[in-house]
């Protein structure tokens, strides 16, 4: 099947240390990998986000992106003795003490455990939560770059899906990712997710030359003292569940680690055989699959529309039924638009200068032609008065041409200075205080700069004075007194218009 017809292809997205991984995955009984990227540091994460898109082979998929460690938390509930589509709303609640953040706009999103894990079938509940913020930024970032994510994931998810290829139906199954800058090990049933752990050792630690023995030693210690510590507990908590094996992610120091597992667990210890599980024949022959397990995992996921009846549900940070509505207006949009009447009127006075010019080299050409034919007529006739005057005259109407022309490009030249230094400074202002829970949806100024208005929404009130702060710091408003405020509550935000004179204008409120 060519990747034209494919409508089971996912390309993943995952911010690794300073490095963006990407992967192209066709899904399937054995799935294939037919790309993988890696896009190294650049000035900014839009700038890198941009370059990764621009590498993308040509097509278009749905693409899922992972937050990164620290941006989300992982916890285990009870289920809500209420209907299904209720549980998040009222695990909302429920979670408010175990997070630090705000849970009122935070994404949330569950994964069933299966009915066997568990003492007395409790705790069968993983949840995922990230603050609203964090979700916004992920998203705006995405569409500066030119992607438009359908889904936001997780680590422990994308392993899962990895770990589901890899075990034994009715079987416990552990993997464990050793990634350059944690390690992460998960454990699953049936393609379930019933366990995650990070662990604080490094790659670089694992492996690290005999000049540093010591450093290896002391990680390789203190990470499988954790593991084994995980699995002991694992095996008390869910003691229904037999756990057939771990299975270490082949990469650099995997089997050094794995020869040390294997004396501290009561499980079997292996380098997992994901050649066998994953067809990388689309790849160069020497393509280094370790940096990119959680890219390839992440892309694993099932088609848009058409989930297999079977698989394990997959998690979504960021669906699109709880997108807000785009903007009708925003700051970067009035800066795209100030540009472009800068440049229309540009335009407009370079072709008015031309044509100007053109008049009055012709004025030019005929007033040196006058004396000429001035004396040629009055050698031909003595008495031509009329033909001098009209000559006379036509000099003097192309001469008033010429001065209406100056009168227009002296007029036109205003305007370009005016828009360029009179509008486009609020636009680029509003540009540069952009925040992910303000929309900016109107904005107008008065020709003399004297009056502004600006209208917008924002997910919390309680935002708008730090936004206003902020933007009082840019020159354009600095000092800038804003005399009305109106306040409207709509749903999921708050619509709000602020109206002010200039800074030296009299009266009205900061």
């Amino acid at each position: 099947m060519s990747l034209a017809t494919s409508t089971n292809i996912w390309v993943s997205c995952v911010s690794q240390g300073p490095d963006l991984r990407l992967a192209l995955v066709e899904g399937g009984e054995r799935p294939s990998v037919r790309w993988l990227h890696t896009e190294g540091p650049r000035p900014s994460g839009g700038s890198q986000l941009r370059r990764a898109r621009r590498a993308l082979p040509r097509g278009r998929w749905p693409a899922v992106a992972l937050l990164e460690r620290g941006r989300y938390q992982v916890l285990q509930a009870e289920k809500p003795d209420l209907p299904p589509q209720e549980w998040r709303d009222a695990l909302r609640w429920r979670l408010k003490e175990q997070v630090d953040f705000a849970v009122d706009g935070a994404a949330i999103d569950l994964l069933e455990m299966p009915s066997q894990a568990g003492p007395r079938n409790q705790r069968s509940l993983m949840v995922f939560a990230t603050p609203a913020a964090e979700r916004a930024s992920l998203r705006q970032a995405g569409e500066d770059a030119g992607w438009s994510w359908q889904a936001v994931d997780v680590a422990e998810t994308a392993l899962r899906n990895l770990s589901r290829l890899l075990a034994s139906p009715g079987r416990g199954h552990a993997l464990l990712h050793l990634g350059p800058t944690h390690a992460t090990l998960v454990v699953t049933v049936g393609g379930s997710l019933l366990l995650s752990r990070q662990i604080d050792v490094t790659r670089e630690q694992l492996t690290a030359p005999d000049s540093d023995a010591g450093t290896r030693t002391q990680a390789m210690e203190r990470s499988g003292l954790e593991l084994q510590r995980t699995l002991d507990g694992f095996d008390r908590v869910f003691s229904q569940v037999g756990l057939e094996r771990l299975d270490v992610l082949p990469g650099p120091g995997a089997d050094a680690f794995a020869d040390h597992a294997r004396e501290l667990l009561y499980v079997p210890v292996l380098v997992a055989d994901m050649a066998a599980r994953l067809d990388t024949s689309p790849l160069p022959p020497d393509t280094a699959l370790a940096d990119h397990w959680l890219a390839i995992g992440a892309a694993l996921r099932q088609p848009l529309g058409t989930p297999e009846a079977d698989a394990p549900a997959d998690l979504n940070l960021d669906p699109a039924t709880l997108r807000p509505a785009a903007p009708t207006w925003a700051a970067r949009q009035g800066l795209w638009a100030a540009g472009g009447a800068v440049a229309g009127a540009w335009l407009v006075g370079a072709g008015l200068n031309a044509w100007a010019q053109q008049r009055q080299a012709e004025a030019l050409a005929l007033s040196q032609q006058l004396p000429q034919q001035r004396a040629q007529l009055e050698a031909r006739d003595p008495g031509g008065a009329d033909t001098l005057q009209r000559l006379v005259a036509e000099r003097q109407r192309l001469q008033g041409l010429e001065a209406m022309q100056r009168r227009v490009k002296a007029q036109v030249d205003e305007h370009l200075q005016r828009s360029a230094t009179g509008y486009t400074p609020y636009f680029r202002a509003l540009s540069r205080q952009t925040q992910p829970s303000v929309w900016i949806t109107g904005f107008s100024v008065a020709a003399t700069g004297s009056a502004i208005e600006i209208q917008g929404r924002m997910s919390d009130a309680a935002l708008l004075p730090g936004y206003l702060a902020h933007l009082n710091n840019e020159p354009s408003f600095k000092g800038r007194q804003f005399a009305r405020l109106q306040l409207a509550q709509g749903e999921g935000h708050t619509a709000f218009t602020l109206g002010g004179a200039g800074p030296d204008s009299p009266g009205g409120t900061r």
